[in-house]
C-alpha cells in the first residue's frame, strides 16, 4: 500500500492526523526519515499501524502491522481481507493529503466490516452461550456420558459386521485366536501356558502375548465356561461360532474397552484442559476436552480393529493413557505400575518405552536441583524406589514361569524371531524396502534384527535430545516424544503387523489439538493401510462408514475451535502462516481422497497381474510407508521448534494447550 505525498507540508498533515481523534503519530524520526501512524477504529474494534518512509530515495507510505482489539468483534483474517481491497481500489493521486487517505479508510471500514462480521459476531455469541452452558457440572456429566454412549453405539454397530477368519477354516483368524487362549488359560497349569505341548502347540494359535493378555483371557474364558461351556472346550471348540458366543465376545471386547480405554481417555481430557487450567487460575477449556475425547474415542482405527477385526488392543492402550495421566499427575508409582500393565499386556507397549523414564528422570534430577542443590541424594533414592517397584510389579506378573523355571518360554513366544522382519504387506521402511531389494536374499535374520534395531534407536535420536536438552520437559513436548517414537518403532522395527499403526496413533491422538491439521488426512490413509487386511475380513462397509463419519466429526469439531479462538491478537504473518497452513492441509485432503478413490475403483475392477498377485497391497503399502514417513519427518520439525522456543524464551513456558 503505498501513498505519493508532499513532503513539504508534512508538519500540517501530522497536526491534522492527530486532530482526527482517530490517527495518532506515535513516532517521527527525523534523522531516520520515518513517521509511524496509529490508526485506532472504535466502531470497528481495530487496530491498525502505518510506516512512512520520508526519505528522497523512497518516499512512500505503507501498512506495517494491523490487529483486532475488542476481543470475538470480527476475525481478524476478515480484516486483512478488507485493507488488502481498500489498497486495491484506492487511488492515492486523487487525494493529495493523508487525512483523506484515512478518513476513506475509516468509512470504508465501518459499512464493509461490520456486515462481515455479522455471522462472525453472531457465531462467536452463539459459541459464548454454549460454552456458558457446558461448564455446568450437571451438563458436563450428561455430555461426557452422551459422548461415551454415542462412541459406544458406534462399536456395538462396527461389531455387527464379519470378524477375523469368520467361516475360514481350518485355522480361522483373530477371533479364533483369542476364544483358544480363553481355551488354553482355563484349561492348563499357568506355569504351561506358554510351553509347546501337544494341546499347546505352536501350530494353532499359541498364546503369543505377555502374561497380562493371557490373566485376561483366563478371566474372561472363566466366565464362558460357566455359561457357554461348550465355547471352551478343550480341543472340541476349535471354529465355535454360535450366534450367543460371538455377542458374548463383543460384549468382552466393549466392556474391556470401556473400563479401561475410555476411563483413561476420560482422565487424560479432565486433567489437561480442566483441572490443570484450574490449579493455573486459567480459564478451562471445556469445549477442547468434549472434542479431544470424542475424537479420541471415535477414531475409527482403534473401532474397527477392536470391535471389527476383534482384539484387545485398547486395553493396552487404556492402560498406557492411564500410565501417562499419572506420569503427568506425578504419581509416578501409579504410573509405573500401569505401564507395566501396557507392556505386559502386549509387547507393542514397549513402542512407548524411551520417553517414559526420561520424563521421569527429567522431572526428578530437575525439579529437585532447582529446589535446592543438594537434593541430589534424594532424586537417586525416589530412582531407586521406583526402579524396585518396577522390578517387583513385573515379578509378581511373571512370578509363575520364574519359579517354574520356565521363562525363557515365555520370551520365546511373545518375540516371534522366527516369523521374519515383516510378514503381511505392511507401511513399513522394510517391506517397502523389500520392494525393490530383496531382503531375504542379502541377510540373516540376526542381522536384519541389528539393523532394525539399529534404525529405530536412530529414529528416535531426537524425541531423546529433545528430553534431554530441555531445561524443562513440557507436557505437550513429552506427548509427541511419545508419538515420534511410537512411529519410529512402528516404521523401522523388526516384525511389524499392519495393525499396529493405532498404537503411535493413540499419541498421536493425545496430542491433540496441536496436531488437528493432520489428523484428517493421518486417519484416512491410517484407515487406507488396513483396506487390505479389512477386505479379506468383510469389514468394507465399516470401513466406509466409519471413515466417512470420523472425516465429517472431525472437520466439524476442529471448525468449531477454530471459531472459539477468533479475534486472538495475531501478527499478520501469523494469520498468513496459519492460512496457508490449512489451505496445504486441505489441498492435501483432497489428493489423498482422489488416490484412495482411485485405488479402490482400480482394486474392484482391474485384477492383479498373475504374477504379483500381492500387487495392490503392495502398492497401498508403499503409498501409506510414504505419508507416513512424511509425518515423522514434520513430527520431528515440529518438536525441534517446541525444543528452540524453550531454549530460547525460558522464561515463557511453552503452553500445553
Amino acid at each position: 500500500m503505498l501513498y505519493k505525498y508532499d513532503k513539504k507540508a508534512l508538519k500540517e498533515e501530522i497536526t491534522e492526523l492527530n486532530s482526527t481523534g482517530f490517527t495518532q503519530i506515535t513516532n517521527y524520526d527525523q534523522k531516520r526519515e520515518t513517521l509511524e501512524i496509529l490508526f485506532s477504529a472504535s466502531k470497528t474494534g481495530c487496530q491498525i499501524y502505518f510506516y512512512m518512509d520520508i526519505s528522497p530515495k523512497n518516499n512512500n507510505f505503507q501498512k506495517k502491522n494491523s490487529k483486532v482489539i475488542k476481543q470475538g468483534s470480527f476475525d481478524q483474517g476478515k480484516l486483512n481481507e478488507l485493507i488488502s481491497n481498500f489498497s486495491e481500489v484506492y487511488i492515492p493521486e486523487h487525494h493529495k493529503k493523508l487525512k483523506d487517505f484515512f478518513v476513506e479508510l475509516k468509512n470504508y471500514l465501518e459499512s464493509n466490516l461490520d456486515k462481515a462480521s455479522n455471522n462472525a459476531n453472531n457465531y462467536s455469541k452463539e459459541l459464548m452461550q454454549i460454552c456458558h452452558g457446558l461448564e455446568n457440572s450437571t451438563n458436563i456429566f450428561f455430555i461426557t456420558l452422551a459422548i461415551h454412549c454415542f462412541v459406544i453405539l458406534i462399536k456395538i454397530l462396527v461389531g455387527q459386521f464379519g470378524y477375523s477368519g469368520e467361516g475360514d477354516k481350518p485355522k480361522f483368524g483373530d477371533f479364533e485366536a483369542q476364544r483358544h487362549w480363553m481355551e488354553l488359560t482355563i484349561y492348563l497349569p499357568v506355569k504351561e501356558w506358554y510351553t509347546n505341548s501337544e494341546i499347546n502347540s505352536i501350530e494353532y494359535w499359541p498364546l503369543d502375548y505377555p502374561p497380562m493378555s493371557g490373566y485376561h483371557s483366563y478371566i474372561l474364558g472363566k466366565i464362558l465356561n460357566k455359561f457357554i461351556p461348550a465355547s471352551v472346550e478343550i480341543e472340541k471348540s476349535h471354529g465355535y461360532e454360535s450366534p450367543m458366543f460371538k455377542m458374548v465376545m463383543r460384549f468382552f471386547a466393549l466392556i474391556s474397552d470401556v473400563v479401561t480405554f475410555h476411563l483413561g481417555v476420560n482422565l487424560f481430557c479432565w486433567y489437561i484442559f480442566i483441572y490443570l487450567k484450574r490449579s493455573k487460575n486459567r480459564k478451562p477449556s471445556y469445549l477442547l476436552y468434549y472434542i479431544v475425547l470424542l475424537l479420541v474415542l471415535i477414531n475409527p482405527l482403534m473401532i474397527i480393529i477392536d470391535h471389527g477385526h476383534f482384539q484387545y488392543n485398547n486395553v493396552m492402550h487404556g492402560f498406557f493413557v492411564l500410565a501417562l495421566f499419572f506420569l503427568y499427575t506425578e504419581n509416578y508409582i501409579l504410573a509405573i505400575i500401569f505401564y507395566s500393565f501396557c507392556i505386559n499386556f502386549k509387547q507393542m507397549g514397549l513402542y512407548y518405552a524411551i520417553p517414559f523414564p526420561l520424563y521421569v528422570l527429567k522431572k526428578l534430577f530437575f525439579n529437585n536441583s532447582k529446589k535446592n542443590n543438594n537434593n541430589s541424594l534424594l532424586s537417586l533414592i525416589y530412582v531407586a524406589l521406583y526402579g524396585i517397584v518396577t522390578l517387583i510389579t513385573n515379578i509378581i506378573i511373571y512370578l509363575p514361569w520364574l519359579k517354574s523355571k520356565r521363562i525363557n518360554d515365555v520370551f520365546n513366544r511373545i518375540f516371534p524371531v522366527r516369523r521374519g522382519i515383516f510378514e503381511d504387506k505392511v507401511a513399513t521402511f522394510w517391506c517397502t524396502l523389500n520392494i525393490f531389494f530383496k531382503l531375504n536374499n542379502h541377510f540373516r535374520t540376526n542381522v536384519l534384527i541389528k539393523l532394525a534395531l539399529i534404525m529405530t534407536i536412530f529414529g528416535c535420536l531426537i524425541p531423546i535430545y529433545a528430553m534431554l536438552k530441555c531445561e524443562k520437559i513440557t507436557k505437550r513436548i513429552c506427548t509427541q516424544c511419545f508419538f515420534i517414537v511410537s512411529l519410529s518403532f512402528y516404521l523401522f522395527s523388526f516384525h511389524v503387523h499392519e495393525k499396529t499403526i493405532i498404537v503411535p496413533f493413540v499419541a498421536f491422538l493425545l496430542n491433540l489439538p496441536h496436531m488437528k491439521n493432520i489428523l484428517p488426512s493421518f486417519t484416512l490413509i491410517g484407515m487406507f493401510s488396513l483396506f487390505p487386511l479389512l477386505k479379506r475380513e468383510n469389514q468394507i462397509t465399516p470401513y466406509y462408514l466409519t471413515s466417512i463419519l470420523f472425516y465429517l466429526i472431525c472437520k466439524t469439531t476442529l471448525k468449531l475451535i477454530d471459531i472459539s479462538r477468533t479475534g486472538k491478537n495475531k501478527t499478520d504473518e501469523e494469520i498468513k502462516y496459519k492460512q496457508n497452513e490449512n489451505l496445504f492441509f486441505y489441498l492435501l485432503e483432497i489428493i489423498i481422497f482422489i488416490i484412495m478413490i482411485f485405488y479402490h475403483f482400480v482394486d474392484y475392477t482391474i485384477p492383479p497381474p498373475e504374477k504379483y498377485p500381492w500387487f495392490y497391497p503392495m502398492l497401498n503399502a508403499a503409498f501409506c510407508f510414504c505419508y507416513f514417513f512424511c509425518i515423522f519427518l514434520y513430527s520431528n520439525y515440529d518438536l525441534m521448534k517446541m525444543v528452540f522456543k524453550e531454549k530460547h524464551s525460558k522464561s515463557e513456558k511453552i503452553k500445553y494447550d
